[in-house]
């Protein structure tokens, strides 16, 4: 049995919280929180499994991790704009 990596769970969690957006608005947001309130190592962990295109990713928390990845957080809620993640 393959258990679903933590990250994943809790992004497809924070991404059900605002899918009533639509998804390209809900991805903004869930990045943004991501990258307001996430441990680096959690975010890395998320972006690469975007990049991967994990099966596990909801849509949102996927195109989530696409914005982490290319730096394009809702800076509404960032609060402050982030530079990319480290390759």
């Amino acid at each position: 049995m393959n258990e679903v990596p933590a990250v994943v769970r809790m992004a497809n969690d924070i991404a059900r919280q605002f899918e009533h957006l639509g998804e390209e608005h809900a991805a903004a947001r869930v990045a943004g929180h991501v990258g307001r309130f996430w441990e680096m190592r959690m975010k890395v962990e998320l972006r690469a499994l975007g990049l991967a295109h994990d099966p596990a990713l909801d849509p949102i928390a996927a195109a989530a991790a696409r914005h982490l990845s290319a730096g394009t957080m809702d800076p509404e809620a960032m609060g402050t704009p982030q530079p990319p993640l480290p390759t």
